[in-house]
């Protein structure tokens, strides 16, 4: 009789489906378990099925891309593994269908088949094939029926340790065993050496293999270069070599349909001292080239070679602001305000603007275009700067990293130009030779610092307030300052002559983005297909210059919407030497949002809001009248601090949300750098982010404060006060006169009583709304709540390196926020900022999902306050 031998159920494993599991043959699969990469060994004797899951489902049906087999959970051996020897996801963006090669085309060459991050076998080595689907198969929804069975001569199944990986086989396969466990422990021990999991770094691979004769029979070869490429470096028409142009029609494809497209380049090889040309037309057959047979018959020691070169998607999205639209409109109205300048200017030299003897005879709207119209017209101008290069700054990174042959992590994901201080950003991005950033980072200054503050001084009052105050009763002129105008006009000039450049910085270069890239999920789910999380090993509390001494010589690339590192190319000494030190800030807390930034700030502005009255009520208005740009100046350095408050409160506010835990899922995609100018505040309060929304708005009331201040700056205000007194009944007999020659000196100015004090008393409220919103900022966000700040791409990465979370993020390179939201939100879980058991069974900080270790504390170490003894090795030392 035949006996059964018993024998334990090898460890679970994922199985890649080529098409749906939805039905397993019921013919048990007897395997030979030498192929196994566990080593266990097979018995003469019939044994019971292993495991269901580790059929391979395959129909036949579509073509097999090439991929790298993985072995073993996708071991990665340090820097020097390659991008290139990736393959993996395939694109799903709106593309047109790329057509495969009809039956003209050649077989494609055999290559392996993954059998799942567990192990991994060629079809060669098979013993027999996999049996494909049929009708009489198994529902998988029915295999919960087995879920109380256990394998023979084994005890009960024990369940699945919670601190196990997120992937949930218990509804296919039932309960665990302690195979099941001792292979969960597996999977731990290959991430801390080192190795990913759970579908973590299987690599990009080809959606299509074509060869190059092929490719140009179906596809149309390119007469005219894109848009994005009109601006290239201009060069003479050069005839394109066969090679060349497969390339050229290869990433047209590529581009065209959004697929991966691996071509096999077949080229004839001449030996060395051969030459290509036919001697035998001349010289007759015996000219050297005899075949040794000495019938005369000549041949060409040629022979075919293939090589095979990969092509990925160069997608180019970019924000409205960053597109050619937007930056032509910029140029057009630089180009407009500078001549608009010229023209007033060319206008007041013959005759005067506006004339009156008192200012109740200016109109209304005359009085509102020369006293409130210019410094509106120069903020709004500033503003419309700033939404440009603020998005320039935030995408550059990704510019860099879409280059062909990528950038060094010092001048890509580890560079940070949202909180770096202003005037000093295009110093930085010169030395990086980011020439875009350079350039919008010059433009916005001048555009938000110099061009209100000349466009106050360029309008002035005649004669001067000496002469008004000596004959009130004269007429009064408004004329535009012949010196400050010019200023003004060469500034425009140059913002236009920037913006140009800016225009073919931008439209010369790809972006390489299908879509906007927003908070921690989208940086997530670029890092799920490459090995770039083990570059970030044992760095999630490490500070920036660990991280930047870490990644110094190395490079990375974005290819088909996934961050990968680049070791094909080698990184040149004088680029280590470069950048020998990191440029950011060691503090885990941002300037603005600690008491060294904070408090100066919050005390300069109730300074100024005491010295606003100061100049208009006292001796010292003659300052005001001799420079009337100096009040102007303070509001714009106001402004501008203001606007590094509201940037630290947007960049920190999503970690402060998770470091509350169990923060709704929308929190990892939720990104306020990204969101313009006004738009934050919007979204602040329809969020329930109240403390966004405040600072938010008042980013908005700073660049009105902007233009209440210059209509103030020309003011005598004692004036007023007289005025009131005098209708008050508060004048003594003695004051009598005097405060009648005060009254009249009201028409020695330009302001009326009414919009003077409407003016102040907005002015002072805006001051004092900013100075408590900055006061509550400090001390609801002054607690550290962050290893390091999230200022940089590394740095994120190196927060999620081994977060759990990252398993639900596979094969979403390619999704849209509100994919991704929706995604996210159909999985029911929670997310936190602390402490975390991470894929490598180790405690870890950073971003996961709930439930955590612990909260963080600054200097609270969980794993050494635990486990004590444990002595885990630093890479980065």
């Amino acid at each position: 009789m035949l006996q059964l031998t018993a024998r334990p159920r090898p460890p679970l494993h994922s199985s890649a489906s080529s098409n749906s599991l939805s039905r397993i043959s019921t013919v048990s699969d007897i395997t030979d378990f030498e192929t196994y990469s566990d080593g266990v060994t097979s018995s003469p004797a019939l044994h019971g099925r292993p495991s269901l899951v580790s059929l391979q489902s395959y129909d036949g049906d579509g073509p097999r891309s090439r991929s790298v087999s993985v072995d073993d959970g996708n071991p990665y051996l340090g820097a020097q593994t390659g991008w290139s020897s990736f393959t993996g996801y395939p694109g799903n963006g709106a593309y047109e269908p790329l057509n495969p090669v009809g039956e003209g085309s050649p077989p494609q060459p055999q290559r392996k088949q993954s059998r799942g991050f567990g192990y991994s076998m060629s079809m060669k080595q098979q013993r027999h094939e996999t049996i494909p689907e049929e009708e009489y198969g198994i529902d998988l929804g029915q295999v919960g029926l087995l879920k109380a069975a256990a394998p023979l001569g084994e005890e009960p199944p024990t369940p699945i340790d919670k601190e196990s990986p997120s992937m949930d086989l218990s509804s296919i396969v039932g309960p665990s065993t302690s195979a099941d466990d001792a292979f969960l422990k597996r999977l731990q021990e290959q991430e801390a050496q080192g190795k990913l999991t759970g579908g973590l770094g299987l690599g990009i691979k080809a959606d299509t293999v074509l060869t190059g004769s092929a490719l140009l029979a179906t596809s149309p070869i390119p007469e005219k270069a894109p848009w994005s490429q009109a601006f290239g470096p201009v060069g003479g028409a050069k005839e394109l070599s066969r090679r060349d142009t497969v390339k050229q029609v290869a990433q047209n494809e590529a581009n065209k349909h959004g697929k991966v497209i691996e071509v096999i380049i077949e080229e004839d090889e001449v030996p060395a001292g051969q030459s290509e040309v036919d001697l035998s037309l001349m010289e007759g057959p015996d000219a050297g080239l005899s075949d040794g047979t000495g019938n005369g018959n000549t041949r060409f020691l040629r022979k075919k070679t293939e090589k095979t070169e990969v092509f990925y998607p160069q997608p180019n999205w970019k924000p409205f602001s960053m597109r050619w639209p937007y930056l032509l409109s910029l140029i057009a109205v630089s180009i407009v305000l500078g001549g608009g300048v010229e023209v007033l200017y060319q206008k007041s030299a013959r005759q005067p603007l506006v004339s009156f003897h008192e200012p109740s005879e200016i109109p209304a709207i005359e009085y509102f275009a020369f006293k409130f119209l210019p410094t509106l017209i120069t903020v709004s101008y500033g503003v419309l700067w700033q939404i440009t290069d603020f998005e320039v700054r935030r995408l550059e990174a990704f510019f860099q990293l879409s280059k062909e042959g990528g950038a060094l992590a010092s001048e890509s994901i580890n560079v940070d130009y949202i909180t770096y201080f202003s005037f000093f950003r295009p110093l930085r991005a010169l030395q990086c030779k980011h020439y875009a950033v350079a350039v919008s980072s010059i433009a916005s200054l001048l555009a938000n610092a110099a061009v209100p503050t000349l466009g106050a001084a360029c309008i002035f009052l005649s004669p001067d307030r000496e002469t008004r105050l000596n004959n009130p009763e004269n007429e009064k002129q408004i004329l535009v300052h012949h010196l400050w105008s010019r200023f003004l006009t060469a500034i425009f000039c140059v913002l236009g002559l920037l913006g140009c450049i800016l225009f073919y910085q931008l439209e010369s270069r790809r972006s390489g983005l299908l879509a906007d890239v927003r908070g921690i999920a989208g940086l997530a789910s670029m890092a799920t297909v490459s090995h770039i999380l083990m570059d970030f090993k044992d760095m999630d509390v490490a500070t920036h210059e660990d991280i930047h001494n870490k990644l110094r010589d190395r490079r990375y690339v974005l290819l088909n919407s996934s961050l990968t590192p680049d070791d094909t190319q080698g990184t040149m000494k004088q680029e280590t030497t470069k950048y020998n030190r990191s440029d950011l800030s060691q503090n885990p807390h941002p300037l603005m949002l600690r008491k060294k930034g904070a408090v100066p700030f919050i005390v300069g502005i109730f300074l100024f809001m005491i010295l606003l009255p100061v100049f208009l009520f006292t001796p010292a208005t003659i300052i005001a009248d001799k420079a009337p740009w100096l009040i102007t100046a303070l509001a714009v350095c106001i402004k501008l601090s203001w606007n590094a408050l509201e940037t630290n409160v947007r960049m920190m506010e999503p970690y402060y949300i998770l470091s509350r835990r169990h923060a709704p899922p929308k929190t990892l995609t939720l990104d306020y750098t990204a969101m313009p100018f006004g738009w934050v505040a919007f979204r602040g309060a329809m969020n329930g982010h109240w403390l966004v929304f405040f600072v938010g708005f008042g980013t908005i009331m700073t660049e009105i404060l902007t233009v209440l201040v210059t209509s103030l700056a020309t003011v005598e205000g004692r004036v007023f006060v007289a005025l009131i007194k005098k209708e008050n009944g508060h004048d003594s007999h003695s004051k009598r006169d005097h405060e009648d020659d005060a009254a009249k000196d009201l028409n020695a100015g330009q302001e009326t009583a009414v919009s003077f004090w409407i003016s102040l008393a907005l002015a002072i409220f805006i001051l004092t709304y900013m100075g408590i919103v900055a006061s509550v900022v400090f001390l609801r966000r002054k607690k550290v709540f962050l290893p390091r700040q999230p200022n940089t791409i590394a740095s994120v990465l190196a927060f999620i390196h081994q977060s759990k979370m990252l398993y639900d993020f596979v094969g979403t390179a390619k999704l849209g926020n509100g994919e991704m939201v929706r995604k996210l939100e159909g999985l029911k879980k929670t997310y936190g900022l602390g402490w975390f058991q991470g894929r490598d069974g180790q405690s870890h900080c950073g971003v996961d999902e709930e439930e955590l270790l612990s909260g963080y504390s600054l200097g609270y170490d969980y794993s050494k306050a635990r486990e004590p003894w444990t002595e885990a090795e630093v890479h980065w030392l």
